[in-house]
């Protein structure tokens, strides 16, 4: 049997989705080195994005500068959790892989090993750049899957099995860190919407029409496009 198929089930239940909430780090708070993120201080508040084509009086700024400050202060606090429970669920990760790891031969550990190290420097080699890694099979729902789909290290019985317990040690603090990311997740997606809401009572009647078609025309930039292998002319 193939490391790659083994309780493939059961880390899709753990881990489902959470490489779409990790996007989200993307518009982390900056960073500090003694922690994955860090609590924005009041004076980093900056007019928002969507509002800077909008002409607003000082009296206006000031307001929307201090809902901003209110509301970035708590983002930064709900996103330190985030980043917590997110590097946690990493690390926990890891030590599942390894823990399975710990039953391969010799000859099958160097294997994945190497193998891993490849994905990784690629990964690095891209970042950074605009080409991506090939997203037109379905995407792995965590780094132990990932691993896993690249390697293809055939288990003996035996392996598979003791592979299999070492999940099912795992798997409980796994759920429960999801669904902490999940959670917070959510509560940082209600306070951007309800900060978005907030600035909007600040706007005169004219100027939230404004806003309105500036979101409605926002660009985020050229999107790349994948491709799955070579292209064939017809």
């Amino acid at each position: 049997m193939n490391y790659r198929m083994f309780s493939r089930s059961s880390m899709t239940l753990v881990t489902a989705g959470l490489l779409t909430i990790a996007s989200a780090f993307g518009q982390a708070p900056a960073a500090k080195a003694d922690g994955p993120v860090a609590k924005a201080a009041p004076d980093d508040a900056a007019l928002p994005q969507c509002l800077k084509d909008v002409a607003l009086s000082q009296q206006q700024q000031d307001q929307v500068m201090q809902i901003v400050r209110d509301y970035d202060a708590a983002v930064a606090s709900v996103w330190k959790q985030f980043g917590d429970r997110y590097l946690e669920t990493v690390r926990t990760e890891a030590l599942l892989l390894t823990a399975i790891e710990d039953n391969l031969t010799e000859a099958q550990r160097s294997h994945v090993r190497v193998q891993r190290r490849r994905t990784a420097q690629r990964e690095k080699s891209l970042a950074g750049t605009d080409v991506k890694p090939n997203q037109a099979v379905t995407k792995p729902d965590s780094a132990v899957e990932e691993v896993i789909d690249i390697v293809g290290v055939t288990l003996t019985a035996e392996q598979e099995a003791a592979a299999d317990r070492v999940q099912e040690k795992y798997l409980s603090h796994l759920r429960s860190l999801n669904r902490d990311i999940l959670g917070l997740h959510t509560r940082l997606v209600s306070l951007e919407a309800d900060k978005i809401v907030a600035l909007e009572n600040v706007l005169t009647k004219d100027q939230l029409e404004q806003l309105r078609e500036i979101r409605q025309n926002a660009s985020f930039g050229p999107k790349v496009v994948q491709k799955a292998g070579p292209t064939t002319t017809k």
